[in-house]
């Protein structure tokens, strides 16, 4: 494990406001000493208490990838930064500085749970922007973390966190195509640093910066290419997005068919276009015989509920008659109910929404059926 991939974690660490999964499969006890002593020697900037939940081992199926030894490391290490061992300890504020070890038999898996100290004092500050002395921004390329676009900040996180986070902000399967068109755009441009770099060109610092922040990026590819896959062989397309996928394929056939029509009257050799043309119409005969899939996120049912509450509200509002008592709780209630809304739906959006169809987008269902769409 490289020293930089090292110290992009302990940034990405320090950077995070949610608790948040990672493992150390691979880590070796210096750089497991270095990455605790990055990530938690001072107290993260943090509006509220985050807890972190490390894999440091398990079962035959994936010993091989952490030492026996790996959670006697880790304790070692925070016993080190003043951190207390304590069972019962929990992502709450009373738990800073603590740690616990879990073996969890059900997944036949070890963690060590980490509570760091945090700082809600300084996360309080520099929301206010009172002007204060602020802890310099962890930023890539010129951009902090959370203004760096989808594929970037892909680039730079682990493949285990960039999974987690395709899982979250891409759960259709055209926001993951998206999104792997925009990483071999960023594969493409890393290969053109590295050519300029071999003919002695120099980066700019914000190119460098991004240049060696890249972590794994041929492998995320590949797992996400497998993940499309995955998709189309579990029927996971809706309606409009198979219709999309069809109509792409039957585009490239058209061309192909020209292509070799044009090569057959030409005697032109057309063995590789004829192999061409059958992977292409097994591709199509594939997609037909898909079930479409509807769309549906874990936020819609309360999305289209609290969209009922406005609606009604709205006719409270409207209504020439007395408000009554009971209606007025209701309508003192409707700041929350829209600043809720609105973070559902941003949330349900996800990245790259502009590639989800229309005909996938959440829609509220006239009186008396019941709500679809994706």
């Amino acid at each position: 494990l490289s020293t930089r991939a090292m110290a992009a974690l302990a940034k990405e660490i320090r950077a995070c406001t949610e608790s948040e999964d990672f493992d150390l499969g691979g880590y070796g006890q210096s750089q497991i000493s270095d990455l605790f002593t990055a990530a938690f020697s001072e107290p993260i900037v943090s509006a509220k208490m985050v807890g972190f939940r490390f894999t440091v081992g398990g079962g035959k199926k994936v010993r091989q990838k952490y030492g026996d030894d790996m959670p006697k490391y880790c304790r070692d290490s925070l016993r080190a930064l003043g951190f207390e061992e304590d069972r019962g300890a929990s992502a709450v504020l009373a738990c800073q500085g603590m740690f616990k070890y879990q073996h969890d038999t059900d997944k036949d898996l070890k963690f060590i749970h980490v509570f760091p100290k945090v700082d809600t004092a300084a996360a309080a500050a520099a929301s206010k922007g009172d002007g204060d002395e602020e802890e310099e921004p962890i930023t890539v390329a010129g951009m902090k973390l959370e203004e760096l676009p989808p594929a970037h900040l892909c680039t730079i996180v682990s493949l285990e966190t960039m999974q987690r986070l395709v899982a979250k902000k891409c759960p259709s399967f055209s926001q993951k195509r998206a999104l792997l068109k925009a990483l071999k755009e960023m594969a493409q441009k890393i290969t053109g640093f590295e050519e300029r770099m071999s003919n002695m060109q120099q980066l700019t610092a914000e190119e460098d910066e991004l240049y060696n922040s890249v972590q794994s990026l041929p492998e995320k590819v590949e797992a996400l290419e497998g993940q499309l896959e995955g998709m189309i062989g579990g029927g996971h397309l809706t309606k409009a997005e198979l219709e999309i996928m069809m109509a792409e394929l039957e585009g490239k056939k058209e061309q192909l068919d020209a292509m070799l029509k044009t090569a057959q009257s030409q005697g032109k050799k057309t063995t590789k276009l004829e192999e061409n043309q059958a992977v292409l119409n097994g591709k199509l005969d594939s997609l037909k015989a898909v079930q479409p899939a509807v769309a549906r996120r874990p936020q819609d049912r309360e999305i289209l509920t609290l969209r009922k509450q406005l609606k009604d509200l709205e006719a409270i509002e409207n209504s020439k008659q007395l408000v009554a008592l009971e209606d007025m709780k209701k309508l003192n209630a409707k700041g929350q109910i829209m600043e809720r809304l609105a973070e559902l739906e941003a949330e349900r959006k996800g990245w790259y929404f502009e590639a989800v169809p229309p005909d996938d987008h959440l829609k509220t269902p006239a009186a008396g059926k019941s709500g679809g769409g994706g």
